[in-house]
């Protein structure tokens, strides 16, 4: 075969894989069908999405109607299914961004599995028309032109040649540059996932929220009877109990010092030092003055709850002298215990209670035994299985974290 014949032979078929045939239609086809695909369940739950916002500005507005309006049962109710509802509906808005996170993820994999493809089959056709320019070195000048019918045939495949090498050069590095544009895209969206994730992990919180939000409904008319009355009579008594229960704190401690001193020397010397009195494996569901507190249109939380199976050993956070056991509409069953220093604990909604009043306890000692199953006897105003513990530092009401090891 003569130089001028392999020249046409390469020509033609680097021309034809510089054409049409170059981009397998079939494969992009269906992946654009794909991406077709996971674009529409994006849209879907965008739409989703779009209707959760809707309903929460709805319910946080009922919220703020419900707080603002005059203290009463059935307001404190509607305060409580409010909040409830709209919980719900932020944890499923959550579940649809990480749902389209995960499919923008896809869709991009997608279209960069057919960009990969793309550069592989312009890197071969490239290769290909290497071959054929180094096969073409063999031949003469003059093979060429007598292989030509003209010499400005013979110009015009030799610019061809020289176009299909180029074009298909700024072809391949406009794909290379798409996929790099579309790897880019790709690692936001993970961002966005990995943020979302992190919000997924918040999401067993706010269900833990959630279930305590419905607990407390449950709770507040279990206590009250449903009646308006016995309401108002709860709340009465729970702006009144902390006034008197501080006056007791004093007169015990001023009484006991001398004996309150000698029980327990390293809160005496104001090291500060108190127990945890129940096992803190779940952490802490509500904190001092927690803003998430179903009640705290009534009253701030004043305490720690940490939650724990009903039945679990309460143990003193130090020595001190047992000053009452009692049982309020508040705290259900709750034992004080008054300690050097000016400092006092009480440890509320007991199943039962282990310890006698007027009576010494040292530190590690068990008081009694948690509760605040919602209905049970003794659980008060609960909102779930936990220990309510409280520090009072003369007689008022301080966050019990400060004088707490810190957890692990």
């Amino acid at each position: 075969m003569s130089g001028g014949k392999r020249i046409a032979i390469g020509l033609s078929l680097i021309l034809c894989l510089v054409g049409p045939t170059f981009v397998f239609a079939h494969e992009a086809d269906h992946t654009k069908q794909e991406v077709d695909a996971l674009n529409s369940q994006v849209k879907e739950h965008e739409g989703r999405i779009h209707e959760l916002n809707n309903s929460i500005k709805k319910y946080k507005s009922r919220i703020a109607e419900n707080e603002a309006a005059v203290a009463s049962l059935k307001n404190q109710v509607a305060l409580l299914e409010n909040r409830i509802q709209e919980k719900q509906l932020g944890i499923q808005r959550t579940k649809e961004e990480v749902l389209i996170a995960n499919l923008q993820i896809q869709r991009l994999d997608r279209e960069i599995t057919l960009q990969v493809a793309m550069i592989a089959r312009r890197q071969e056709s490239l290769e290909t028309l290497l071959r054929q320019l180094q096969q073409a070195d063999d031949v003469t000048l003059l093979d060429i032109f007598l292989a030509r019918a003209s010499l400005s045939d013979f110009f015009t495949h030799l610019a061809t040649l020289k176009n299909a090498q180029r074009e298909l050069a700024d072809a391949t590095e406009q794909v290379k540059q798409e996929k790099l544009k579309l790897e880019l895209q790709k690692s936001q969206v993970g961002q966005r996932r990995t943020e979302l994730q992190t919000r997924k992990q918040v999401l067993e919180k706010e269900q833990d929220q959630l279930e305590m939000d419905r607990a407390a409904k449950i709770s507040l008319v279990d206590v009250t009877k449903s009646k308006e009355d016995e309401f108002q009579r709860v709340i009465y008594e729970l702006r009144q109990q902390q006034q008197m229960e501080a006056d007791s704190i004093a007169d015990i401690q001023d009484r006991l010092k001398t004996k309150l001193d000698s029980l327990d020397e390293s809160l005496a010397r104001g090291d500060i030092l108190l127990d945890w009195p129940v096992p803190v494996l779940r952490g802490v569901s509500a904190h001092f003055h927690d803003p998430t507190y179903p009640y705290r249109k009534f009253f701030e939380h004043p305490g720690t709850d940490v939650p724990v199976p009903v039945g679990t050993p309460v143990r003193a956070a130090a020595g001190g002298y047992v000053a009452w056991n009692r049982t309020g509409k508040q705290y259900g069953n709750y034992v004080m215990v008054v300690h050097p220093g000016g400092i006092a604990t009480i440890y509320a909604h007991l199943s039962h209670f282990a310890v006698q009043p007027d009576t010494y306890v040292d530190r590690g000692d068990i008081i009694g035994y948690s509760g605040g199953r919602p209905g049970d006897p003794g659980a008060g105003l609960s909102t779930g299985p936990h220990l309510h513990f409280e520090v009072r530092q003369n007689g008022i009401p301080v966050n019990p974290e400060n004088f707490l090891p810190s957890i692990d």
